[in-house]
């Protein structure tokens, strides 16, 4: 009986270690899985730096340690939220240095298909209702949103730079809390049917005033784009780097037209694959056929960041520049290692602290303190 009873508690041990431990797995994915911000109604915050200066709006959630990288390459860190007065300060931490381009010493331009490159760049709508307000009447459609249009005409453009891509119009209403858990499945999905996969990108577009994304390039009326990132997944460094490589192309391609890049504490399902980001192409109050136009400008720049290419800056003036863009890097699969590792981490500890504790380790706890006691 007395045997018995010590196996009861043992076993009463071993499963409490294994509740603590999915607790906190539980907890690691609440966060990681943490979506967009909804209130009962539509809304937006105002991020101010220390001074009070307006530094940009955001139509999702701010938390404290988000991290903000503006259109002139300045780093700022979320210190203070307000969220019912729905305003955000941010401290200024230095320029970001993003990565550099080559002065252009030939004329040579690479694309996908001359580098003999056979990934797939994904792409899929989270927000599948999303629409823009002068073109498509109502700033959402359900099921069908302006988004997927816009998305199709990114897909496109990619295309005709020879890159393989897909896209996958799943819808993933309602637009709430829950759209990024459903949009998760379909990215599984285009990741499995698809590999090798050289990026996944998520195509959305903003609920901020227009102000902020209005553009032009060459004269043609275009929007910005805004890149998102999710800050708590092991895919952080791979996506921060691509970011910042578009950023350094279109910089000198077309300034002022990546917005800037917001690093919130979501995920973003960007854990799932490194290179997954997320665009915001445009805002709700821009037109639709803006926005499209917008894709080929984005696709150009993707198309150079991570397959190089000539860069030229001030074209047709006396101020014209040539750069050389390399492809990007090697996939970095350390992150995903990092994740990986830490689940067989966990394991083995629950296995040897199981093993200890059973009465099948009795003998080995016996013969290590009578060891001790030699």
């Amino acid at each position: 009986m007395k045997r018995k009873n010590k196996h009861m508690i043992v076993t009463g041990v071993v499963l409490m270690i294994f509740m603590l431990l999915n607790a906190v797995f539980a907890g690691l994915y609440t966060v990681a899985m943490a979506d967009d911000w909804y209130d009962e109604e539509a809304g937006y915050y105002t991020i101010l730096d220390d001074a009070g200066k307006e530094l940009t709006m955001m139509a999702r959630q701010i938390f404290k340690d988000d991290e903000y990288i503006s259109g002139d390459n300045k780093h700022y860190v979320i210190n203070k939220v307000d969220k019912k007065g729905k305003k955000a300060t941010a401290k200024y931490l230095g320029d970001v240095k993003l990565p550099e381009l080559e002065l252009q010493v030939d004329s040579a331009i690479y694309t996908a298909a001359q580098q003999g490159d056979k990934g797939n760049i994904l792409l899929y709508c989270t927000h599948s209702d999303e629409s823009y307000v002068p073109s498509d009447g109502t700033p959402s459609k359900k099921g069908s949103g302006g988004i997927f249009d816009v998305a199709e005409s990114f897909k496109s453009s990619l295309d005709n730079h020879g890159i393989n891509a897909v896209l996958d119009k799943t819808p993933h209403d309602p637009h709430d809390a829950g759209a990024y858990r459903r949009s998760r499945q379909t990215a599984v999905q285009l990741i499995k049917k698809h590999m090798p996969v050289t990026a996944v990108f998520d195509i959305h577009r903003d609920a901020v005033p227009v102000e902020g994304y209005k553009f032009s390039i060459n004269g043609e009326n275009v929007t910005k784009v805004r890149i998102v990132l999710g800050g708590r997944n092991q895919n952080k460094q791979a996506n921060q780097e691509l970011a910042y490589k578009i950023k350094a192309v279109a910089d000198k391609a077309y300034p002022g037209f990546i917005k800037d890049i917001y690093i919130g504490r979501g995920a973003y399902n960007q854990e799932l694959s490194p290179r997954s980001l997320l665009f915001e192409v445009g805002t709700y109050e821009n037109d639709k056929e803006a926005a499209k136009r917008s894709t080929k400008y984005l696709a150009d720049v993707v198309a150079k960041s991570m397959y190089g290419g000539t860069v030229t800056s001030n074209p047709g003036t006396p101020q014209e520049r040539r750069y050389t863009a390399k492809p990007i890097g090697q996939q970095k699969k350390q992150g995903g290692g990092r994740g990986v590792m830490w689940v067989i981490i966990f394991v083995i500890v629950g296995a040897v602290v199981y093993l200890f504790l059973s009465s099948s380790g009795r003998e080995l706890r016996e013969g290590f303190s009578g060891r001790k006691r030699k």
